[in-house]
């Protein structure tokens, strides 16, 4: 039937699952343009400013808007029922209500934060009392929240075709690839500049786009997991060859060089990027997660000594040569005194952090209100630093919205990714598709601990789609028969 073909299984909200025939179109140039908003985030300074962060959202929700009346007028199908990620969704769900309540300016007095009490004594007027202390802070959170979860829903559903995934991928590889080397550009002609701004902070360190060196180490360390995937997908398979040794050497240069030449470069670009920003966190986290993807390739039954061999000679070229050409200023501020004064700092917040937790443990104080919150707890031993993130995700949801939503936040993205995790064994072949979503989990969740990484909507909604990708690709194809 001319323009159209058999797409996978379409579902319905109760999992029910079928094999209809229906047009593909859609779905790709959907996908397309999906990808195209992941690419433009970074731009503007990680979209962490309010115009790009809302136009980010507004896109989200239009093409959001698109597939579910597609999906309404039959033009494509549910790929993913919502049955199968049915925990992380209800979590993931409770949490925004849990912000939405906060944000209602209508809380009983148990419930609101005593400084609106306060303020309408000193004002002399009545002012709606609410959990947040600043409502507006709250639903730019909220904000984000769903502008993630739009990016992931769309990607889970979009990419459940294999090969639509494996470009998914590579659009990552390239997309890092351009930003590093952007990166790489400005660096080495100055570091003067962010795009059209003169740069204001971390002069001696790569940021590319992004304003905080950490953000763009998360950002270079998840897109570095898609072209390391894809380095190892074309160079692997030559070590099983029936070819003699000196035959199979040059082939896997070949391969690297020509055919392959420009993954090669975008290992390279994004190595040594990630190791200009200096970011020792983003650094050890994007290894750790580089760890996981690597063992992913090499869980198969089949794999040879050799492929071990050249897996591990490749992770150890890429740390060495991205060290001995821009590890300097990573190596300075991994000295032991640097470090020392660093978490000196950080230890400090994290425990005035927890002494506000302890004030409102069940209801929070508002999402996004840690900087409103935070000045009343700190001393006044420095003054000039200003600190208006908790450094910590973990301890700063549970501060903004009580420990229970944030529970339950943090365990929906959790449970999400274990859920690629199990694709690795579950599925036969392709395994290392759902283990990038798990590896890119191990990046941001190790990062988290000491920084704010996924508080910037251009890393959060990278890894929003690299996991919805994952999971999408976590059951194996035999689940759509039914």
């Amino acid at each position: 039937m001319s323009g159209s073909s058999t797409g996978p299984a379409t579902a319905g909200a109760f999992g029910q699952t079928s094999v209809q025939t229906r047009p593909r179109g859609a779905e790709a140039w959907l996908f397309r343009a999906l990808i195209l908003m992941v690419a433009l985030a970074p731009l503007p300074l990680g979209s962490n400013r309010p115009l790009p962060a809302a136009l980010l959202a507004l896109a989200a929700g239009l093409l959001l808007a698109l597939w579910g009346g597609l999906a309404q007028f039959g033009r494509l199908g549910v790929s993913v029922p919502l049955s199968r990620i049915a925990w992380p969704a209800a979590l993931y769900a409770l949490a925004c209500l849990w912000i939405v309540l906060q944000w209602v300016p209508a809380a009983p007095d148990i419930l609101a934060d005593p400084i609106w009490a306060e303020a309408s004594r000193l004002l002399g007027i009545e002012l709606p009392q609410r959990i947040s202390v600043n409502p507006e802070a709250t639903l730019t959170g909220l904000m984000h929240l769903l502008t993630y979860a739009a990016t992931f829903w769309l990607a889970l559903q979009l990419a459940r075709d294999e090969d639509r995934a494996r470009r998914g991928i590579h659009a990552v590889a390239i997309i890092g690839c351009a930003y590093a080397i952007y990166g790489l550009v400005v660096y080495l002609s100055g570091n003067e500049w962010i795009l059209i701004y003169r740069k204001w902070s971390y002069a001696d360190s790569l940021t590319s786009t992004f304003v905080n060196r950490n953000s763009f180490a998360t950002f270079a360390g998840l897109c570095l997991l898609c072209a390391l995937h894809l380095m190892l997908a074309r160079t692997r398979h030559l070590l099983g060859l029936n070819r003699p040794a000196r035959i199979k050497a040059a082939m896997l240069i070949e391969e690297l060089t020509v055919r392959s030449g420009w993954v090669t470069m975008a290992v390279l670009a994004l190595s040594i990027a990630l190791m200009l920003t200096a970011s020792r966190a983003g650094v050890m986290s994007s290894m750790a997660g580089l760890l996981c993807l690597a063992a992913a390739h090499l869980s198969r039954r089949s794999t040879s000594a050799a492929q071990l061999a050249l897996v591990a000679a490749i992770l150890a070229a890429i740390v060495a040569t991205s060290f001995a050409t821009s590890g300097e200023l990573l190596a300075k501020r991994s000295r032991l005194h640097d470090v020392d004064n660093s978490f000196a700092d950080r230890n400090q917040t994290y425990a005035l952090t927890l002494d506000a937790i302890k004030a409102t443990p069940w209801t929070g104080t508002g999402f996004g209100t840690f900087a409103d919150v935070f000045p009343a707890y700190r001393n006044d031993d420095r003054p000039q630093v200003i600190w208006d993130k908790a450094h910590n995700t973990y301890l700063e949801n549970a501060l903004e919205l009580g420990i229970p939503a944030a529970l339950a936040l943090g365990l929906s993205i959790a449970l999400l990714v274990l859920r690629a995790a199990k694709g690795i064994r579950e599925r036969r072949r392709g395994k290392a598709l759902p283990a990038i979503g798990f590896a890119a989990g191990i990046v941001v969740g190790l990062h988290s601990l000491v920084d704010f990484s996924l508080q910037i909507p251009a890393v959060s909604v990278l890894f929003a789609f690299l996991l919805g990708l994952a999971v999408s690709q976590s059951w194996p194809r035999s689940a759509d028969r039914g």
